[in-house]
């Protein structure tokens, strides 16, 4: 059993000259001798629509640009500012960068395709923070355990899409479904990012959600106790 959590820092920025000012000086403080500054975003062209980018880029031999169509590897350690991204692209950087990412930043693509990320996370707020101000609904305690199993079970090299791990992640998910206990997709998909998820499964999981929200029910083999749900109301309620 380990921690998977993120333990680097993390800032979520506005798309301002305010926003983009402070997510540089950000991620300028958070380097060290040796480190590099890696930009990404998703399509090498994405560079050339912020000019002020585009200079850190190019005036600077510490400063790399990497790209998610182009895989998305980190190769140098150092803090990582993500230009116009979602929790996609997010668990795509945590699975192919994680372990060289010193510290985080994240101008998103637009504010509600991050916003579980941000209220798991809970990043510094830089420029314009308006977009955060407003309340995010908390997962149910009850899923909230449900996730925290999960992440010490599966093995997260692996996908949730088959085998074992595809097993325990719905059969979890149908548990909870059928117990009559809500699940929000993006809101555990944001949790799962904050606790060291990567690649697409955090994305595949929320997918999973969505489906059995709407009565979809995926195959799996059962593999959970007859008292795995009411296990989890006790941790929640903090009986264990």
């Amino acid at each position: 059993m380990f921690d998977r959590d993120v333990d680097y820092p993390t800032a979520v920025a506005s798309y301002d000259d305010d926003g983009l000012d402070a997510a540089i000086e950000w991620c300028v403080q958070h380097m060290e001798d040796g480190d590099m500054l890696t930009v990404w975003t998703a399509l090498k062209s994405n560079l050339g629509n912020c000019p002020k980018l585009e200079r850190l880029v190019h005036r600077n031999s510490n400063v790399e640009h990497v790209t998610g169509r182009g895989g998305g590897y980190i190769r140098g350690k150092g803090p990582v500012l993500m230009a116009w991204a979602d929790m996609d692209d997010i668990g795509k950087l945590m699975r192919f960068g994680g372990r060289a990412t010193r510290a985080l930043c994240v101008i998103p693509a637009y504010d509600e395709a991050v916003r579980p990320w941000v209220s798991a996370v809970r990043p510094q707020v830089l420029g314009d923070g308006s977009a955060w101000e407003g309340a995010v609904p908390e997962l149910d305690p009850v899923v909230v355990e449900a996730m925290k199993g999960l992440t010490l079970t599966v093995n997260h090299n692996n996908t949730i899409s088959a085998g074992y791990e595809k097993d325990m992640v719905v059969s979890a998910l149908l548990a909870l479904h059928d117990a009559g206990i809500e699940m929000d997709g993006a809101g555990m998909q944001g949790w799962a990012l904050a606790h060291g998820w990567s690649g697409k499964n955090p994305e595949r999981l929320a997918k999973y959600v969505d489906d059995i929200n709407v009565g979809k029910r995926p195959r799996c083999r059962p593999v959970l106790r007859e008292d795995y749900i009411g296990r989890l109301r006790s941790r929640a309620a903090g009986g264990e």
